[in-house]
C-alpha cells in the first residue's frame, strides 16, 4: 500500500509539468521555449513513471520483467528518458571555457559520481543481494545527476536559470533513482521510506524546474572571458565525500565490510577531489601572477598619468595623491597631503564642490564637475573633476576624485564655438548658429527664409571676385533691415534666414522689405549688378524644432520660386501636399514614361443638330499607384517642367493616330483632336514625328486638329524657355498650309485679343463656358456668347461649344448658332474600345 501512495505522490509531478508545457506553449515562459518543453517532457515522464511504478505494486506486484520487478522496470526505463531529456536542455547554451575550466568541470562531475556511487554501492550492495536494476539505475542515475548538479553550479550563460534547472533535474533525477532502488527492494522498511521520500523529491524537483524554466529570464549580464570564471572548490563535492566519510564509518561500526568496488569507487572521488585542488591552485597562481602584472602596469600608468588622482577621507582631506600632482599642477605632497582639498577650489566654488563630494561619497556614482583649482605657483586653471566610487582598500570612507587640466581645451572650445556658429564669408550665423539661437530665443514668433537668384550668373559674367562682393553687400543690407533682437543667418551658398520676434503681420511686412532691398542694383566698382529675390515665412511655435520651422519655410519659399522675383508666401499645411504630390510626380514620371504607363481616353465631338460624332479630342491621363488619376492639363505640364513633353506628345500622336485610321475605315470623316503645347508646335522633331504618324497610317493631313490654349497664344517671351507668339504663329501657319487643322481651345478664360485671334491661322474655335459671368451659365445665354460665335463666323471658324454639363447647356449653345458641341452631357471621356462601340452604334442608327 506504500507504493501505491508513493506512485500517487510521485505522479502530482505531472501537473506541474503540464503547466510548464502550457507557459512554453502560449510564450508565457521567461527562458528559452525548447529548454521548457524538454524540462517539462522530464517531469511528465517522471511523473508518469511513478505513477506506473505505484500502480504496476498494487495490480501485479510479483510480476517480473527479466528478472527485475514491474514496478522497478518502469521508472528505470523512464531514468534513461528522462535523462535525454534533461541533459540537453541543461548542456544549452554551451559555455565558453578555457581549458583548464573544462577540466575542473569533468573532475567535479566525476567526484560528484564517484561519490555518489560509492555511498549508494556500500549502503546496498556490501551486505546483501545485488540486483541489476538498482546496480543500473546507481551507475546510469548517478552519472545523470552529476551531469545536472555539476552543469547548473558551473553554468556562466543563463546562470540563475541553469542553477535552477540543473538543482532541480539533480534532485529529480535522485527521485526517480531511489523509487527504482525502493521497488527492487520490496517489502524492506528502509525501501518503503525511501520510496515515499523519493516521491516528495520528485515533486520539489518539479517545482523548482518549474521556476527556473518559467519564472527565471536568462541573464544579460556579461559572460566572463575565459579563463577568468571563479576557480572556488565545489561545496557539493566536499559535502558528498564527507557525507561518505560518515556513512562508511557507520557501515563499519554496524559490522559492514567494505569491498573492492567500494574501495575503488571511493578512490576515484578522492583522487577527483586531489586532482580538481590541484587544477584550482595551478588556476590561482596564474592569476596570482596575472593580477601582479596588471598591477604593476597600473602602477606606471597611474605615474606616467598626465591626469591627477587623488584619494580623499571622509572629512575630505588628502589622504593621497598621483605623481602627477607635482608634474601638472606644481602641488607637492607636504602642500597637500593631510589638508582640505577645499583650499584648493576658487573661493566662489568652493560650497558647491563641497556639497558635490559629500553627494558622490553617500552615493558613489560616476559624475564630473567644472572645478577652478589654483596650482602650486598661485594661478587659476580650468579643471574637471570626476568621481567613480571610494578606494576600493577602504570603502564607505573614502572617494577617488581624478583631476583634468581642461584650460586649452575650454580656450579652445570658445574659438571653435565662435568659428562653428558664424559664417566666413558674410559674418552671419550659420545653420548652426541659428538653431542654437533658436534654442536661446523662446519667444522668437517667426522664421524668414530668403533666396537670391542670379548670383551665379553674376559670377559668371563678372568673375567670382565680384560675385562674394555683391554676397557680403547681401548680407550687409540683410543684417541692417533686421532688428536688434533679430538674429540674420546665411543657410546655404544664396539662402539667407532671419529668425524675428516679430508677429505674422510684421513679419510678413519685414519680409518684403528684404525682398526689395535684396532686389535693389549692386554697384561694385563701375558694374551693376542685379538679383532677384522671394521669401518663405513659418511661425515658430513651441511644438516643432527649428529644423523643421526652416523647412517649412523653405516649403513657403520652394512655392514661390517658381513665380515672379519679389514674391512673398506663408507656410500652410496644404502647401505642403502640393508639394509633396508634386515631388512624387516628378520622382515618378519618367519611370511611368518609359514603360508606356499613359492612358488614353477619347471624347466625342457631336455635330448638334442630328448628335452625330463628328471627331473625337484625344485625353491623355497616368494612373499613379499612390496619388491616383493624375488629368491631362497636369500631366502635360508636368511632362513639360520635367523635359519629358516631346516622348509623351509623341506617344498619344501615334496611339491616337493608329487608332484613328482604324475608325475612319467605317466612318470617313471623323478627325482627331491632340492638345499640344507651344515648345512641341515649334519643335522641328514633333513636326517630323507629325508626318511620319500621317504617312505610317495613310491619313489626310485634314484628319488631325491640333489644339493649343489661349493662355498659350499671349505674349510669353518673359516666361523661361518658351516661344514667342510670333514664333508660334508661324508654326501654326506652316501647319495649315500643310493641311493640318488648328484650333484655339478654351477660348474665353485667356487673354487673347480679338485683333490677334484674327491674324492667328486658326480653322476652329473653342469656346469655354467660364466665358460667362460666374452667376449666369448656359442656362441664361448672354452678348458674351453671341459675340464669340458671330466672330468665329465672320473669320470663316467653326465654333464648337465646349463644357457642355446638362440639357441647358446644350440648349443655349444651340440657340447661340453653334454647330459642334462637346461635353459630359452629350459623352464622357471614354476608353478607345467603349468609343468605338459608341460610334458604330451611331452609324448602325444611321443606316437604319
Amino acid at each position: 500500500m506504500e507504493g501505491v501512495v508513493a506512485g500517487l505522490l510521485a505522479g502530482c509531478s505531472g501537473v506541474i509539468a503540464v503547466r510548464m508545457a502550457r507557459a512554453a506553449w502560449t510564450g508565457q515562459a521567461a527562458g528559452p521555449r525548447p529548454r521548457a518543453y524538454a524540462l517539462a517532457g522530464g517531469a511528465g515522464l517522471t511523473a508518469l513513471g511513478g505513477l506506473g511504478s505505484g500502480l504496476a505494486a498494487l495490480i501485479e506486484p510479483e510480476m517480473l520483467v527479466g528478472g527485475v520487478p514491474l514496478a522497478a522496470e518502469i521508472p528505470l526505463v523512464c531514468v534513461f528518458l528522462v535523462a535525454a531529456l534533461y541533459l540537453p536542455a541543461l548542456l544549452r547554451p554551451a559555455q565558453r571555457r578555457d581549458g583548464l575550466a573544462r577540466l575542473r568541470v569533468g573532475l567535479d562531475t566525476l567526484g560528484v559520481w564517484a561519490s555518489l556511487v560509492y555511498v549508494g554501492w556500500m549502503l546496498l550492495f556490501t551486505v546483501g543481494e545485488r540486483r541489476g536494476a538498482s546496480i543500473t539505475a546507481l551507475i546510469f542515475g548517478g552519472g545523470a545527476i552529476a551531469v545536472a548538479a555539476v552543469t547548473g553550479v558551473h553554468a556562466l550563460r543563463h546562470r540563475a536559470a541553469l542553477q535552477w534547472c540543473g538543482t532541480a533535474a539533480a534532485l529529480s533525477l535522485t527521485g526517480l533513482t531511489a523509487l527504482v532502488i525502493a521497488r527492487d527492494f520490496p517489502g524492506q522498511v528502509n525501501a518503503v521510506i525511501a520510496g515515499l521520500a523519493a516521491a516528495a523529491a520528485i515533486n520539489v524537483a518539479a517545482v523548482g524546474l518549474w521556476h527556473g524554466s518559467v519564472r527565471v529570464a536568462p541573464d544579460t549580464r556579461p559572460v566572463p572571458p575565459p579563463g577568468s570564471e571563479s576557480t572556488a572548490s565545489f561545496p557539493l563535492l566536499g559535502l558528498l565525500i564527507l557525507g561518505g566519510a560518515l556513512a562508511t564509518v557507520y557501515h563499519l561500526i554496524n559490522g559492514g565490510r567494505i569491498d573492492s568496488i567500494s574501495i575503488m569507487l571511493g578512490a576515484v572521488a578522492v583522487t577527483a577531489v586531489a586532482t580538481r585542488e590541484w587544477v584550482s591552485a595551478t588556476v590561482l597562481r596564474r592569476q596570482a601572477r596575472h593580477l601582479t602584472d596588471q598591477g604593476n602596469r597600473l602602477r606606471s600608468l597611474t605615474f606616467g598619468s598626465a591626469e591627477v588622482a587623488m584619494i580623499l577621507d571622509a572629512n575630505l582631506a588628502v589622504r593621497w595623491q598621483s605623481p602627477a600632482a607635482a608634474r601638472q599642477f606644481g602641488l607637492s605632497d607636504q602642500e597637500v597631503l593631510g589638508r582640505a582639498v577645499s583650499v584648493l577650489v576658487h573661493p566662489d566654488q568652493v560650497e558647491a564642490v563641497h556639497t558635490f563630494l559629500n553627494e558622490r561619497m553617500e552615493r558613489p556614482q560616476a559624475s564630473a564637475r567644472p572645478v577652478r583649482l589654483r596650482d602650486g605657483f598661485g594661478r587659476w586653471r580650468e579643471t574637471e573633476w570626476t568621481t567613480n566610487g571610494a578606494d576600493p582598500a577602504e570603502p564607505g570612507h573614502t572617494l577617488v576624485v581624478h583631476i583634468r587640466d581642461v584650460t586649452n581645451t575650454r580656450d579652445l572650445e570658445q574659438a571653435l564655438s565662435q568659428a562653428t556658429h558664424l559664417d566666413r564669408q558674410t559674418g552671419l550665423a550659420n545653420w548652426e548658429g541659428l538653431l542654437r539661437a533658436a534654442d536661446l530665443i523662446p519667444d522668437a514668433a517667426a522664421m524668414i527664409v530668403v533666396e537670391l537668384g542670379g548670383l551665379t550668373a553674376v559670377g559668371d559674367v563678372h568673375g567670382r571676385d565680384l560675385a562674394e562682393v555683391v554676397l557680403v553687400e547681401a548680407a550687409r543690407r540683410l543684417r541692417s533691415r533686421v532688428g536688434d533682437a533679430d538674429v540674420p543667418a546665411r543657410l546655404t551658398e544664396t539662402r539667407f534666414a532671419v529668425l524675428t520676434h516679430c508677429g505674422a503681420v510684421r513679419a510678413h511686412l519685414m519680409a518684403g522689405q528684404l525682398v526689395n532691398a535684396l532686389s535693389a542694383p549692386y554697384l561694385a566698382g563701375r558694374t551693376v549688378s542685379h538679383l532677384s529675390a522671394w521669401a518663405g515665412l513659418a511661425d515658430l511655435t513651441g511644438e516643432d524644432d527649428t529644423d523643421e520651422v526652416i523647412r517649412r519655410a523653405s516649403l513657403a519659399l520652394r512655392s514661390v520660386r517658381s513665380g515672379p522675383p519679389g514674391a512673398v508666401e506663408w507656410y500652410e499645411a496644404e502647401m505642403e501636399a502640393r508639394l509633396m504630390r508634386r515631388s512624387t510626380l516628378e520622382q515618378d514620371l519618367p519611370g511611368a514614361v518609359a514603360r508606356g504607363e499613359i492612358d488614353l481616353s477619347f471624347q466625342p465631338i457631336f455635330e448638334l443638330p442630328g448628335r452625330v460624332p463628328a471627331g473625337v479630342e484625344a485625353v491623355p491621363a497616368w494612373r499613379h499607384p499612390t496619388v491616383g488619376v493624375v488629368p491631362a492639363e497636369e500631366l502635360l505640364t508636368l511632362a513639360e517642367d520635367l523635359g519629358l513633353l516631346a516622348q509623351v506628345g509623341q506617344g498619344v500622336l501615334q496611339r491616337s493616330c493608329r487608332l484613328l485610321a482604324g475608325w475612319r475605315q467605317r466612318h470617313g470623316e471623323l478627325w482627331l483632336g491632340i492638345d499640344i503645347r507651344p515648345r512641341e508646335l515649334v519643335d522641328p522633331a514633333f513636326q517630323a514625328a507629325l508626318h511620319t504618324a500621317l504617312e505610317q497610317h495613310q491619313l489626310p493631313p485634314t484628319a488631325l486638329v491640333l489644339e493649343i490654349a489661349e493662355h498659350h497664344l499671349s505674349d510669353v517671351r518673359d516666361e523661361a524657355h518658351q516661344p514667342a507668339v510670333e514664333d508660334i504663329a508661324a508654326a501654326l501657319g506652316r501647319l495649315r498650309a500643310e493641311g493640318v487643322r488648328t484650333a484655339v481651345d478654351n477660348f474665353g478664360t485667356g487673354p487673347t485679343t480679338l485683333s490677334r485671334l484674327r491674324i492667328l491661322p486658326i480653322d476652329l474655335l473653342k469656346i469655354d463656358r467660364e466665358v460667362l459671368d460666374p452667376d449666369v451659365s448656359f442656362r441664361q445665354p448672354g452678348a458674351v456668347m453671341d459675340v464669340a460665335v458671330t466672330l468665329g463666323r465672320r473669320l470663316g471658324l467653326d465654333v464648337i461649344a465646349q463644357g457642355l454639363a446638362d440639357g441647358a447647356d446644350l440648349d443655349a449653345a444651340q440657340t447661340a448658332g453653334c454647330r459642334l458641341g462637346q461635353g459630359d452631357h452629350l459623352a464622357r471621356p471614354m476608353p478607345a474600345e467603349r468609343l468605338e462601340a459608341l460610334l458604330d452604334q451611331h452609324h448602325d442608327a444611321q443606316r437604319n
